[in-house]
């Protein structure tokens, strides 16, 4: 019998940054992955700027990982285009990559291959003594007690027991786990089909003149979408197939070059074909993310599109809100009822991201009726005069900027809100504005000389920061941060919270504001102590 607190199954992203989460919070944790090595083939690009920030507090520096990504040259714009080497109907920023994405994070996105993200968290999670990982070893029954979860792991030669405290599931869109606990998920399960086909070749030439990250060609004869992970080699071909005639069988490599030399317009003779797998693009979100003592998080909780590229983004913020939660429980300073609000914090976000790949997805057909015409009998004949003359068809030009919140979703990336009523309808995704209300992250605040300030609050435990006659919230019990003496803004942090300048703002761990005084009051230290007591035990915190 193995014993941890903490029981972690599947080992990307979502599954790494919940192990070092809890590792930093000085939780034991074992880590287990299926797959004996870390797959190559890249899936996910997009690292928005909160799932950098949450790095960074991690100890993984944010800029060294950028590094590791495409420039803004090469990751900066989607374009829609007959084929590759064909007629550019239009194009699209990707998302905040410019300089303007600094007002509110000190690291915009980037678009890194995740197997390359995923080297630099297994770097960092065998460095951390708090965490056992190993691969090769599949979960094949699990038994969810009142006090511990009894998980049976299987190896190659072997079989184990491990007994662990809490489970976090990270398991993939296909989660064994969630299986076993019988959870059913919400929405469309088989919206379309794809056939991935990851292939190496210098296209660098054929791209100078519209370089980017996404290419989406519409040539009736050749339709699907590039991703350039990197121009000169790494590139990733999406072709839908139909499962009901077609199989991975019907994809060699010689047929798969075929279709990419097709998209490409033009016969490229280094061209090698590297990986083809299957996969169907789903919209759905878990009925529930917790089942006993077992939690469900990323794709194992949400299935996206990846219109949008929320997915792995979304499962990050997952890993840290629970983790945070967990740790308190676990180290005796918190209810056990805390953990209820990781799934009624993070589900709706989930639902919402969903909602919107989906929708994201479903534009597409606005580009393809402006480029392909709505009359079956004459596409060839629409389609021809399109590439001759994309000016003379102004449909063209609205159809792309319809796509524009497609690849413009900041809002969603940063400016996510707990405890507040969301109506979907009339958010505005890409607009951002700074709230220092509870449940918002804390704004940026650009500090004289020294990282943002919330690099300087913990990432374990909960820290007050107040304006600069905030000496009277001091004590013992709570770590207090007071403007002008810990930390210097460029321009005054209190005012930009819109406190006096003995207010403050309670932050939790994961950066979110707990609760605000916009004065010190009678008994400041009683007051903060309330209302990190009713947040931990899952009950509504006052503004004060």
């Amino acid at each position: 019998m193995i014993k941890t607190q903490v029981l972690i199954i599947g080992a990307g992203p979502v599954g790494m940054i919940s192990a070092l989460c809890l590792a930093k919070s000085g939780i034991n944790c074992m880590l287990i992955e299926r797959h004996s090595e870390r797959r190559n083939a890249p899936k996910a690009h997009a690292i928005n700027p909160r799932t950098l920030e949450i790095c960074e507090r991690l100890g993984l520096p944010a800029d060294q990982i950028r590094r590791l990504g495409a420039s803004r040259e090469d990751g900066g714009k989607v374009h829609f285009l007959d084929t590759l080497s064909g007629p550019c109907f239009g194009e699209l920023p990707y998302e905040r990559q410019d300089d303007g994405a600094l007002a509110f994070t000190p690291w915009p996105l980037v678009n890194i291959p995740q197997p390359v993200f995923e080297q630099c968290l297994e770097e960092a999670v065998n460095d951390e003594p708090n965490i056992t990982f190993t691969r090769g070893l599949t979960a094949t029954a699990l038994q969810n007690e009142d006090s511990h979860v009894t998980v049976t792991v299987s190896g190659i030669e072997s079989k184990d027991t491990i007994r662990a405290q809490y489970v976090i599931a990270s398991d993939g869109a296909g989660s064994n786990i969630r299986d076993m606990l019988e959870i059913d998920m919400t929405g469309p399960e088989a919206l379309q089909h794809y056939m991935m086909i990851h292939f190496e070749a210098d296209l660098r030439e054929l791209t100078q003149n519209h370089p980017g990250l996404l290419y989406f060609c519409l040539s009736p004869a050749a339709q699907g979408v590039f991703i350039g992970y990197d121009r000169a080699k790494t590139w990733v071909f999406m072709q839908s197939y139909n499962p009901l005639s077609q199989g991975p069988e019907d994809f060699d490599d010689a047929t798969c070059q075929g279709l990419v030399n097709k998209a490409i317009g033009t016969d490229i003779a280094d061209l090698s074909i590297k990986n083809v797998s299957p996969w169907t693009m789903s919209a759905q979100v878990a009925d529930r993310y917790r089942s006993g003592r077992v939690f469900l998080a990323g794709d194992a909780a949400h299935r996206f599109p990846p219109t949008g590229g929320l997915g792995l983004n979304t499962g990050v913020a997952d890993a840290e809100n629970l983790a945070w939660k967990l740790a308190y429980v676990l180290r005796g300073e918190a209810d056990p009822q805390l953990l209820d609000s990781y799934e009624s914090e993070r589900r709706p976000i989930a639902q919402i991201n969903s909602q919107q790949s989906l929708t994201n997805s479903a534009k597409m057909m606005f580009l393809f009726s402006a480029v392909h015409g709505t009359d079956p009998s004459s596409i060839d004949e629409h389609y021809d005069s399109v590439c001759a003359d994309p000016e003379n068809f102004p449909g063209v030009s609205e159809a792309v900027e319809i796509q524009r919140p497609h690849f413009d979703s900041f809002n969603l990336q940063v400016g996510y809100r707990y405890g507040a009523e969301v109506d979907p309808e009339a958010l505005d995704i890409s607009l951002y504005e700074p709230s220092f209300d509870p449940g918002n992250f804390l704004p940026l605040t650009a500090l004289a000389g020294s990282p943002w300030l919330l690099g300087h609050l913990p990432h374990d435990k909960f820290s007050l920061v107040t304006g600069p006659n905030g000496q009277g919230w001091r004590n013992e019990q709570q770590e207090v941060f007071v403007e002008g003496e810990d930390f210097v803004p460029i321009s005054p942090f209190y005012k930009q919270a819109e406190l006096d300048p003995s207010g403050a703002l309670l932050i939790r761990p994961d950066g979110h504001i707990a609760a605000r005084w916009t004065s010190v009051p009678a008994q400041p230290a009683a007051e903060v102590a309330s209302a990190i007591e009713l947040l931990l035990s899952h009950q509504n915190t006052p503004e004060y």
